[in-house]
């Protein structure tokens, strides 16, 4: 199984992931850069931060960059806004809008 790395780019600044992962092609290992990337995003949402200065640099064993995700890939897809089907906030309960107290 091919194995990749995930290194993280912001600015001239390049974290190396050392790791790495066994995944079974670069769709997969695409995918695993889309929801890691979610992940940072929404930390950066949560604690402030320039959303699109960081990208996921994907490179295989050999060190060869086969693929590089940005904030627009996680975020758009064909202009729009984009959703996923594991958006734990669909699942959210809806809050029904009280009734005023009996008198």
């Amino acid at each position: 199984m091919p194995h990749y790395y995930f290194h993280v780019r912001e600015g001239s600044d390049l974290s190396r992931d050392e790791e790495g992962q066994d995944l079974p092609n670069v769709e997969a290992a695409r995918r695993e850069a889309i929801s890691t990337s979610r992940e940072i995003l929404g930390e950066k949402l949560l604690h402030g931060g320039s959303l699109n200065h960081r990208t996921i640099e994907i490179a295989d064993e050999t060190g060869h960059v086969v693929d590089v995700v940005g904030a627009n890939d996680v975020l758009f897809q064909a202009g729009k806004l984009r959703s996923y089907s594991d958006d734990v906030t669909q699942s959210a309960p809806v809050t029904q809008p009280r009734k005023p107290p009996s008198k």
